[in-house]
């Protein structure tokens, strides 16, 4: 019964998804014109950029009513219900202990901040460009003003890159891509992608209005799997039907516009929308479905940077599993490997952060340790204040 549901499910989201790409040419969400105009620093304080980011205005203010909405109807509901009254009496107590910030994590922060920062406007304000480099993060290639090109257009157009480019520029390509997907690996997704920085920002919203997010569960990322792969199918094979992966990538209507590129936003503007309420409610919901984190984190097993447990040391508590946006289960199953680097993981270090248990989970580059559990991080939350 089950399996009948999940493969019911599968088809609902499929025909839901093959239906938005018929769509996505003959549906626009905001159509600006597609000659992209000259940008420079002037123009940032100019009318003209701030009609570019007019789209990007509409989508903000429609998540924001998309998250606003729900979190008055379930207060309302909850109001109104048996325990309304309870309810109202036990808000603002027993929330859980914060933690004082890991240099770990400001470092994390501070890097995604300074490369989002430099991927958008770093080459409008310091002139930077490499055509040639390529980074595998969704920087968003149609804003053409970023430091350094992104692999995920190409990839997606496969036809483009081998008629387009002459064999020096292939070889570049393929050669700067696989070396930093292979150094870094899923690095790049917690630490360099402008679309986890809007992700994470989302999520932190969500923490400082002290809003209740959606529970992850294991059926929850059971649904994300259809989908995942639905966007891999699309991402490597749209280009061979005529078709343009960017009609469905959220990335391009936050890198390009916030840089003042003018650009067309089809299926990709109302899937913004979606990801955009979907990360206020749950963590890194983008990470779970991105078609170049995927190919990204099939090289995990010869990146340097490695996810390892003392299974000695765990308790079992089950803090790792809970923690991890991506819903990784095995960091918190295995019982004997000391390696448990998954493809799906985006080295966040949020199991690290959540486990009490010392040195049980450690974040290593080349077998040094950059990042490991501390009993005394965790239970400095729940250390007394001074009266």
């Amino acid at each position: 019964m089950r399996k009948k549901k999940r493969i019911i499910v599968t088809a609902i989201v499929c025909i839901i998804m093959f239906a938005l790409a018929y769509f996505a040419l003959y549906l626009p969400f905001y159509i600006f014109s597609p000659e992209s105009y000259g940008t420079s620093l002037e123009k940032i304080f100019s009318y003209e950029y701030l009609k570019t980011l007019l789209p990007l205005f509409i989508i903000t203010a429609v998540s924001a009513l998309g998250i606003v909405l729900p979190v008055l109807i379930r207060l309302h509901i909850m109001i109104i219900g048996k325990n309304g009254r309870q309810y109202l009496n036990r808000r603002g107590t027993g929330k859980a202990p914060k933690q004082k910030p890991s240099v770990f994590m400001i470092v994390r922060w501070g890097i995604m901040a300074v490369f989002s920062f430099m991927m958008i406007w770093g080459g409008l304000l310091f002139g930077l460009r490499s055509t040639d480099i390529t980074l595998p993060v969704f920087s968003c290639p149609a804003n053409n003003v970023q430091m350094t090109e992104s692999s995920c257009y190409f990839l997606s157009h496969p036809k483009d890159l081998f008629t387009e480019l002459p064999l020096k520029n292939i070889i570049i390509f393929f050669a700067s891509t696989l070396l930093f997907t292979v150094l870094l690996g899923r690095v790049m997704c917690g630490f360099l992608c402008p679309m986890g920085l809007v992700q994470d920002i989302m999520d932190k919203l969500r923490k400082k209005t002290k809003t209740k997010g959606i529970t992850p569960n294991e059926r929850m990322y059971t649904v994300f799997k259809p989908i995942k792969w639905f966007m891999i199918l699309l991402f490597f094979g749209i280009g061979f039907v005529g078709g343009n992966f960017c009609n469905f990538c959220p990335a391009i209507t936050v890198s390009p516009i916030l840089a003042g590129i003018g650009v067309s936003l089809y299926v990709s503007g109302f899937l913004m929308i979606f990801i955009l309420i979907g990360s206020f409610f749950k963590r890194r919901l983008f990470c779970n479905i991105c078609p170049l984190g995927y190919l990204v984190g099939l090289f995990h097993k010869i990146s340097p940077f490695r996810i390892k447990k003392d299974c000695t040391a765990c308790t079992e508590c089950g803090a790792c599993y809970e923690a991890c946006p991506m819903g990784i289960k095995t960091i918190y199953t295995e019982r004997e490997k000391a390696d448990v680097t998954d493809a799906s993981c985006i080295m966040c270090g949020e199991c690290i952060r959540c486990c009490p248990e010392d040195n049980a989970l450690s974040l290593t580059c080349a077998g040094k340790k950059l990042y490991t559990a501390s009993r005394k991080s965790v239970m400095s939350g729940y250390a007394p204040k001074d009266r």
